[in-house]
């Protein structure tokens, strides 16, 4: 004999829904048929009730608790941002559950750095610079780039610890940087600007860092128009904010007066060459902490290369194997962990266990870490 489970439908359909999974999405999931899952969706009681096994089967689909399928009234969750990727239109909207876990839990990270930062009584700054999408990103990225102090960036300086100096900037401008894995969705970052604190994740992995530094301005430019998004970051992209993002992540990061007196830019516009060596791309991108893909796009901008050369390289270089690592190191997770909560937020934790504000126990569910690994962690952030 089968047990049911009395439930609230609406609680299970609203939790799938707002997961943007449809019924087949649902059905391969949970190995449940999607006529079954419809009708456990239904008003009607002599068909909706699940069996426990069959709860169980939607609680590990969606990664919700069994308890939480069980709640009696369904709370609404905060939307997930916009979809800005340049794929089939049929299928925008339409997120890997594995990407909706990383929004949740960016989203529980800021309340943590939030909550940390209330605990050592830390003066929270809110991001409040602005723009819209009438204003010329190449105007907005100067007066910006010049505002927050990155003209004073060493260029010489190790581009890891150029990174890491960026985000501390961005952080210090009242935003949080976390660096998650997002595997699914080519998506290589997003940001939330409906948090009391506005998030920017940067996909964690082996993008090349000049990537990552390039995201980190894409979205830094979502915060400025208020424009959440879910982003792959191609300089093809023809949504009007995406364009307005690269633009201003570009120019901020090579402003056009030194790109255009950067001494290889002006030795091919002397012999009035338009097709590029990568090496001389990639030796011009290393003053300006980008890749050869930005660099590209600033010589089509200007009319330094042709339509043609610029497509074919665009095409080539901005294939997600471009500038991996060949072989993937093992997992090194305390590098992991103090990579992807950043250091200012493993900072806080440390700092609020030693003022013995937290004990052990919270320290090790604020860096998500066990004990074990809590040495090696504070040795990644002071080391």
């Amino acid at each position: 004999m089968k047990n049911y489970i009395k439930i609230n439908p609406n609680v299970v359909k609203g939790i799938r829904e707002y997961l943007k999974i449809d019924l087949a999405g649902a059905s391969k999931h949970s190995k449940l048929s999607a006529k079954r899952i419809s009708e456990i969706e239904s008003n009607l009681p002599e068909i909706s009730k699940p069996t426990l096994a069959e709860l169980k089967a939607l609680a590990k689909a969606y990664d919700k608790s069994l308890a939480t399928l069980l709640l009696q009234k369904f709370t609404k969750e905060k939307p997930i941002p916009k979809d800005r990727r340049t794929i089939k239109s049929e299928e925008i909207g339409l997120f890997d559950i594995k990407t909706i876990q990383v929004i949740e839990k960016a989203r529980a990270l800021g309340e943590s750095f939030l909550k940390l930062k209330t605990e050592l009584n830390i003066p929270i700054k809110r991001f409040s610079d602005s723009a819209t999408l009438s204003n010329d990103p190449n105007i907005i990225a100067a007066q910006f780039r010049k505002d927050w102090g990155l003209s004073d960036i060493n260029k010489q300086m190790d581009v890891q610890k150029a990174f890491e100096m960026f985000i501390e900037i961005v952080e210090n401008l009242g935003a949080f940087v976390f660096q998650l894995p997002l595997n699914k969705d080519k998506l290589r970052g997003f940001s939330i600007t409906d948090e009391e604190i506005p998030i920017i994740v940067i996909k964690r992995g082996n993008e090349p860092i000049t990537a990552k530094i390039f995201t980190l301005f894409h979205e830094v430019g979502h915060l400025l128009l208020n424009e959440s998004g879910m982003c792959d970051i191609t300089l093809s992209n023809k949504q009007q904010v995406e364009k307005w993002c690269n633009a201003f992540a570009s120019e901020i990061l090579v402003p056009s007066d030194e790109f255009l007196s950067n001494d290889i830019v002006k030795n091919y516009i002397s012999r009035k060459e338009k097709e590029w060596k990568k090496n001389d791309l990639i030796e011009i991108g290393k003053e300006f902490f980008v890749g050869p893909l930005v660099i590209l796009r600033k010589l089509y901008e200007y009319n330094l290369t042709t339509k043609k050369f610029y497509k074919e390289k665009l095409e080539v270089w901005n294939k997600p194997t471009f500038g991996r690592a060949k072989e993937p190191k093992g997992r090194q997770i305390p590098k992991e962990i103090v990579s992807e909560k950043g250091k200012t937020f493993i900072g806080l934790a440390f700092s609020a266990y030693e003022q013995n504000r937290i004990n052990l126990k919270e320290l090790s569910d604020y860096l998500g870490a066990k004990f074990i690994y809590i040495p090696q962690i504070r040795q990644q952030l002071y080391g």
